[in-house]
């Protein structure tokens, strides 16, 4: 129990250092995705302090540069609904390389990472890749269960910025449920067999840090 605390702390000191914005206390604390996280193998789950790039894979310069976690398991399906009412899951997108991030309006890195991956995703969006941003109710309206009134937050938000990336209506927190973390922005990267390659907690920095998960996940399939 006690080296579950400690790598949890680790992960929540980490993820105010990235930028992240803390969730609501009423939402479940234990998921898959969490044991997946505590169970890791302990070389994969610490990343080193050394930045320099010289040489580097693209998968050492996410954990080390970018604070990627190594998560290695198989993703957890989930269903929700586009903006425009139509219902999907996360296996629908298998094949593709999958960007999952977990978001809120009132959040700043969240707010700050979009132009990010709005650019990502019009440069990337006919290639085999997809950008999925999930609205969680609780989450969206910190620890509230009315999801018409978290869609209407939503849905003013991304029209308001233009963002033209698949935008998630997670109403009954199906998803959130499986892929909780104490904070938001919360990235996953997921390959195209519907492996949870990565985790990162907190926003993206820009698009070539995206890039370079992409070069990753590709490097794993050659």
């Amino acid at each position: 129990m006690s080296r579950i605390i400690k790598i949890f702390t680790l992960l929540l000191v980490l993820g105010l250092f990235v930028s992240g914005c803390a969730v609501s206390k009423d939402t479940p604390r234990e998921t898959p995705q969490d044991q997946a996280a505590e169970s890791q193998d302990e070389n994969a789950a610490k990343p080193s302090q050394n930045n320099g790039d010289d040489g580097a894979s693209p998968q050492d310069i996410l954990k080390n540069k970018y604070y990627f976690y190594e998560i290695n398991k198989p993703m957890e399906d989930f269903e929700a609904e586009d903006l425009n009412g139509n219902k999907v899951k996360l296996s629908d997108y298998k094949g593709k390389i999958i960007f999952l991030n977990f978001w809120a309006t009132w959040c700043p890195p969240c707010r700050a990472e979009m132009p990010h991956m709005e650019e990502f995703y019009e440069e990337y969006k006919d290639e085999d890749v997809v950008v999925l941003a999930v609205s969680s109710t609780s989450v969206e309206l910190r620890g509230g269960t009315d999801d018409k009134a978290a869609e209407k937050k939503v849905r003013s938000f991304i029209q308001e910025h233009g963002y033209t990336f698949p935008v998630l209506l997670d109403r009954d927190d199906e998803a959130w449920k499986i892929y909780y973390r104490s904070v938001v922005p919360a990235n996953y990267i997921i390959d195209k067999e519907g492996i949870v390659r990565y985790f990162k907690m907190g926003a993206f920095s820009g698009k070539q840090e995206m890039e370079l998960a992409v070069k990753a996940i590709r490097a794993l399939e050659e």
